[in-house]
């Protein structure tokens, strides 16, 4: 009976860590316009089937918004988008221009393909 219980809360404790170690990846909520520019990101990198290595991280700047990240080809993705809504959207991979439009087209897309 001790044993079961000692396996129990063996188990119970590495599940619970687990979930610990799982914070630290959740992305930080930083507004509806850096939430659209990163999302807008995300949906054209997965649409047109870029291998991510790292995830873009997206900071505001003075003029708008910059995400950063990488291809598993050591590629370099860079999405700037403006500071307003329809929050006009360039994502890059190195040199070649993957998208030029706005965030909004992109989410509206998304919705428009759930539905």
């Amino acid at each position: 009976m001790r044993r079961l219980v000692l396996v129990t809360a063996v188990a119970l404790g590495s599940l619970l860590l687990t979930g610990c170690s799982q914070i630290g990846s959740l992305t930080p909520v930083g507004g509806a316009a850096l939430t659209s520019v990163r999302n807008a990101t995300y949906d054209v990198l997965v649409q047109e089937q870029v291998s991510i290595l790292e995830a873009p991280v997206c900071e505001s700047t003075d003029a708008g918004f910059t995400c950063t990240g990488s291809t598993t080809d050591g590629e370099a993705i860079v999405a700037t988008a403006g500071s307003t809504s329809p929050y006009p959207l360039t994502i890059m991979i190195d040199e070649r221009v993957l998208f030029d439009g706005t965030a909004t087209e992109v989410l509206e897309a998304a919705v428009l393909e759930a539905s």
